[in-house]
This record gives structure tokens, C-alpha cells and sequence, in this order.
């Protein structure tokens, strides 16, 4: 049998991703890109692109403000930057739900050897 995410595969990173755990990430570029929001309209939308990734991350503005604390209010001079992605609940609906929040590399979390630790997808 195959699972939802096999059937249907995203080009962008969800929580359940993360497989509960942090992954420090370099960030290789941070384009504005047009995508489908959930009530049909279109909306630019800045995505994260990690170097060594295969899924990328679209920005909302919470996440948007913790990569600019890290790496400047400009996103020209966010590639390069290392930032740790890590799953989470927020609130939704009045609903707990999953999430990706960004927060700087803790600095007592031995580094990956390559420039990411694979998230696995």
C-alpha cells in the first residue's frame, strides 16, 4: 500500500517532515514565488530553499520575522545563513495544530557534517 505522501508528494516541507526533531538548514536562496493560498487566491510568498534539500518552505510572516532576526531584513542577503527548523503546535481555528517554526542554530548542537542534516521526505 502507499501512504497519502507517496500518492500525493509536496514540493514543500510540512511538519510531519521534521519527524519531531530540530534540523539546522543552509539557506541557498529565498525567492518571491506566486502560490495557491487555501481560499483559491494567489499570493507572492517568500520560499526557503536549502542547500542539499529537496523541499522547500514557504514563509508566513512569523516565520518571515524569525529568518530576518537571523539573517537581515533584506532576503538578497539570506543565502548563506544556517537556520534550525523544528516542529511545533500554533493555533488555528481556535485548534491545536503542527507547524514549522525557525529559530538560530543552537549553538550547543554539534554540527552536521555536510551544510544540512537530511530531512528525510
Amino acid at each position: 500500500m502507499a501512504t497519502r505522501n507517496e500518492v500525493f508528494p509536496s514540493r514543500f516541507l510540512k511538519s510531519g517532515d521534521l519527524r519531531g526533531k530540530p534540523y539546522i538548514v543552509q539557506i541557498k536562496d529565498a525567492p518571491q514565488e506566486t502560490l495557491n493560498a487555501p481560499d483559491g487566491q494567489k499570493r507572492a510568498k517568500t520560499v526557503l530553499y536549502f542547500v542539499g534539500a529537496k523541499k522547500a518552505l514557504p514563509l508566513n510572516k512569523v516565520n518571515w520575522d524569525a529568518v530576518a532576526d537571523i539573517a537581515g531584513g533584506d532576503t538578497e542577503d539570506w543565502p548563506g545563513h544556517r537556520i534550525e527548523l523544528y516542529p511545533t503546535k500554533t493555533e488555528m481555528g481556535g485548534k491545536p495544530v503542527d507547524c514549522i517554526r525557525i529559530r538560530p542554530p543552537h549553538k550547543q548542537q554539534p554540527q552536521p557534517e555536510q551544510d544540512n542534516e537530511e530531512i528525510p521526505t
